[in-house]
């Protein structure tokens, strides 16, 4: 009896066999592919269903969207975000997408290039497309980051891209001008504006180099505000509670003493809710400084101009020179005094 179902068995997996190779001849004659490469590509395909999803990629749609997926990513993360090869592959595994397309860092590093490649070829088209027509209105950002070196770059702010990034240690204005004017040109470009720290050879950049308006960097004017006041504020928070905290415990270690320390936690608390007030100003005129200085007034969305800019900015200022003359006198007011040199600056930026 276990002779029969044994034959049996394999006579049904021979028929079965058999009807494969049929199969596969079939397919074979009728794509003129050679019945080795069918015979691959129908188990490359049975692997590609093992996931819920799988069948999404097979249609027209779903290939387009996996397609504007693999270039969105290499493009936001890999070439923008500076984003390593290894961990864009290991993003696309977790997608469950390495049947579908190249996950290995190697292939997605190469797609990078070819990306890089056809931008720089884009960008080189549209300047020829350009040339001898109205130059291009452009309003660019300056600066230097470090990354053991510093890094000059230069970009347009409305849409992101970078003009010029290089490491180079002398950041002179004749350094700036070299890497600038490798791609500036007034029949070309038309630059509105150069935004950046206010260093000397940037404002040299943009008077002298590109014949621009040099408008000051917002966020070195708060953060040098923050970096002074909004500190010293900070640790006098925290000296506070600490003190708060000893006494309290020393209240309960000693009851004799029990008068004495209520006092001196009564006066404690006095300062805390004294420097709570002061902090609560502090936010708040830095918030006022910030909705100033915005091209559209937040609440009714109606344009604001640099006309008015120096009347709003005075009463923020002027709470902010009261706070400064208790939190870190020297240094906050020296950042206010940035601030109202500034004032003018912060007019043509609203204008521009």
């Amino acid at each position: 009896m276990r002779v029969n179902i044994r034959e049996r068995s394999q006579k049904v997996l021979q028929c079965l066999c058999e009807k494969t190779q049929q199969s596969l001849r079939k397919i074979a004659v009728a794509t003129g592919i050679p019945k080795s490469s069918v015979h691959r590509h129908m188990r490359t395909i049975k692997q590609r269903q093992k996931y819920d999803e799988s069948h999404l990629w097979e249609t027209q749609e779903g290939g387009d969207w996996l397609r504007l997926l693999v270039f969105a990513v290499i493009y936001c993360f890999g070439i923008k975000g500076g984003i390593g090869s290894e961990s864009l592959s290991t993003f696309f595994r977790l997608l469950h997408l390495e049947e579908r397309i190249g996950c290995s860092a190697s292939a997605l590093r190469e797609l990078e290039v070819q990306v890089k490649e056809q931008i720089i070829a884009y960008g080189e088209a549209q300047a020829q497309a350009n040339h001898g027509s109205q130059p291009i209105g452009i309003c660019v950002g300056a600066d230097e980051t470090f990354y053991g070196l510093p890094i000059l770059v230069a970009m347009e702010l409305a849409s992101g891209f970078i003009f010029s990034e290089i490491e180079c240690e002398n950041r002179t204005y004749q350094t700036w001008w070299e890497q600038v004017s490798q791609w500036f040109s007034q029949e070309q470009w038309e630059c509105r504006a150069l935004l950046s720290d206010g260093a000397k050879a940037l404002i040299k950049l943009a008077l002298n180099g590109l014949g621009c308006p040099s408008l000051p960097d917002v966020f070195h004017l708060l953060y040098a505000v923050s970096k002074s006041m909004g500190s010293a504020i900070a640790r006098q928070q925290m000296r506070l509670q600490k003190q708060l905290q000893a006494l309290q415990e020393k209240l309960k270690a000693d009851s004799k003493k029990m008068s004495q320390v209520q006092a001196q936690i009564t006066a404690v608390q006095a300062q805390q809710q004294k420097l709570e007030t002061d902090h609560l100003d502090y936010q708040q005129s830095l918030h006022a400084l910030s909705q100033a200085i915005h091209p559209f007034n937040l609440n009714t969305c109606q344009s604001q101009f640099g006309l008015e800019l120096p009347t709003v900015l005075q009463a923020p200022l002027q709470r902010l020179a009261d706070l400064s003359q208790t939190y870190a006198p020297t240094q906050s007011q020296l950042a206010l005094a940035r601030w109202q040199r500034q004032i003018p600056d912060l007019s043509r930026t609203l204008h521009a």
